[in-house]
């Protein structure tokens, strides 16, 4: 980020954004603003480039950022790798990294081809590895940014069964995917690399997205007021580690404040993320 939002009277600048979720909802809304303030947006999406051309250029039109496009689908941990490299191949340097994309949960549970149920890989394990191959490419003073849910308080853990094999139910899957955002988003805070590099975790909101459609019909505001609040995670002056509801700093919920918690989650990232960075080539 180039100027702090909170010192100056005009829009925030960006050098090198890089977003997730973009083609569609809140994250489409929050790359026609970024075109803007940006002078490059690196966009991620599950669909192929020429299924997305029109969502492409309007983004182009909306402000003279530079805006290069990476089809991937994060239901594939390989496609995770490969989406983390053509990044790298793009930029030597990432100003701002935005995890937003995300799925609802199926009405049926999904096992991907890596083996994790799906809702949890997309929403958390796949973020979680993205943003690990990126980190030597954040920039000092570079921001992370993890779209996240106050559905997260609506669940709880269960370490003996993350893939919900036992019991699986929508919402089950999808707010205990965002509890393990969160978590993690605090974690990830606390290692080694958080002293040059900032991160927030927020909820955007009940937006009427494809995704909450899914799960609970055409309800809630405008992406573009999910995409505010994303922006101004982005730029806040809060204390790196925090998560906003409202666009103000609160206490996530129990669950993801537990060291017990902390601990077991480290280990299950670390038993499913290590050996797919290490089957390509990242360690």
């Amino acid at each position: 980020m180039k100027e702090d939002a909170q010192t100056t009277n005009v829009s925030p600048r960006f050098g090198t954004v890089v977003l997730t979720g973009a083609t569609s909802g809140i994250g489409e809304a929050t790359a026609r603003s970024l075109a803007a303030q940006a002078d490059e947006l690196i966009l991620l999406g599950v669909e192929p480039e020429a299924e997305v051309t029109e969502v492409l250029s309007g983004i182009r039109h909306a402000g003279e950022a530079r805006v290069e496009y990476i089809s991937a689908d994060f239901s594939r941990m390989a496609e995770v790798v490969r989406a983390a490299r053509a990044v790298r191949a793009l930029t030597r340097s990432i100003d701002l990294l935005i995890n937003d994309a995300g799925v609802p949960g199926a009405p049926q549970r999904i096992v991907t081809v890596d083996g994790f149920e799906r809702t949890l890989q997309v929403n958390a394990l796949a973020p979680a590895l993205f943003t690990r191959l990126l980190v030597p490419s954040l920039a000092r003073g570079a921001r992370i940014v993890n779209v996240a849910s106050s559905a997260h308080r609506v669940e709880h853990f269960d370490f003996t069964d993350p893939d919900l094999a036992r019991h699986y139910d929508v919402q089950t899957a999808y707010c205990r995917a965002k509890l393990a955002m969160v978590t993690w988003s605090a974690m990830l805070d606390q290692e080694p690399h958080g002293d040059h590099v900032d991160v927030v975790a927020l909820c955007p909101g009940l937006n009427d997205t494809p995704l909450s459609a899914a799960m609970m019909g055409r309800i809630g505001g405008p992406p573009t007021q999910g995409a505010a609040r994303v922006l101004y995670a982005a730029t806040a002056s809060v204390p790196s580690g925090s998560y906003l509801e409202h666009d103000r700093v609160v206490e996530p919920s129990h669950d993801s404040r537990d060291l017990g918690n902390r601990r077991r989650l480290a280990a299950l990232y670390t038993g499913r993320l290590l050996p797919v960075a290490a089957r390509y080539g990242e360690v």
